[in-house]
C-alpha cells in the first residue's frame, strides 16, 4: 500500500508574510487593486489563520480610507479590533510591534469622524490609549472631549 502524503502546512507568520507580499505588489497599483487583492484572499481562503484576518482587514481599512468608504472601512476596523486576542496568542513576541504598526486606530477615527460617529472615534481613541500607542491619542482625544 502506498504511503500517504501529508500537506504541507504553512505557519501563522509564513501566511502572514505571502499576504503581504502580495498586498505590496498589489498595493504599487493604489487602493483598489490593494482592496481588490484583500478581499480575494480573505473570501477565497477559508482557513486563513485569525491572526492573518487582522492584519488583512487593518489594510483593508486603510485601502477603504483612501477610497473613502468610510462605513466599510468602520466595519473592517471593528472586525480588527475583535481579531486583536488572536492576533497576541499568534505572534506573543511581536504583538506590541506589529499593534503599533496597525492603521485600524487611526483610520478609524477618521471614518467614524467623517460619518459623525463622534462618540465612536472618543472610544477608539480611548483604547488606543488604553494600548498606549502614543501621545497622539491623548491629543486625539482631547479634541473630541466635547462630543462626551
Amino acid at each position: 500500500m502506498a504511503k500517504r502524503i501529508e500537506p504541507n502546512r504553512k505557519s501563522v507568520k509564513d501566511v502572514l508574510e505571502d499576504l503581504l507580499a502580495g498586498h505590496r505588489e498589489a498595493a504599487f497599483s493604489g487602493p483598489e487593486p490593494a482592496l481588490k487583492y484583500l478581499r480575494r484572499t480573505l473570501e477565497g481562503q477559508g482557513s486563513l489563520p485569525n491572526a492573518v484576518k487582522a492584519v488583512a482587514q487593518d489594510l483593508s481599512a486603510d485601502a477603504l480610507a483612501r477610497l473613502g468608504q468610510w462605513e466599510a472601512c468602520t466595519e473592517a476596523v471593528t472586525t480588527v479590533l475583535g481579531y486583536l486576542p488572536e492576533l497576541e496568542a499568534a505572534f506573543p513576541h511581536e504583538y506590541r510591534r506589529m499593534v503599533e504598526g496597525l492603521t485600524c486606530f487611526e483610520r478609524g477615527i477618521q471614518a467614524r469622524s467623517e460619518l459623525g460617529d463622534f462618540h465612536g472615534a472618543l472610544e477608539l481613541c480611548e483604547r488606543a490609549i488604553a494600548l498606549e500607542l502614543g501621545a497622539h491619542y491623548s491629543a486625539k482625544r482631547d479634541s473630541l472631549e466635547w462630543a462626551r
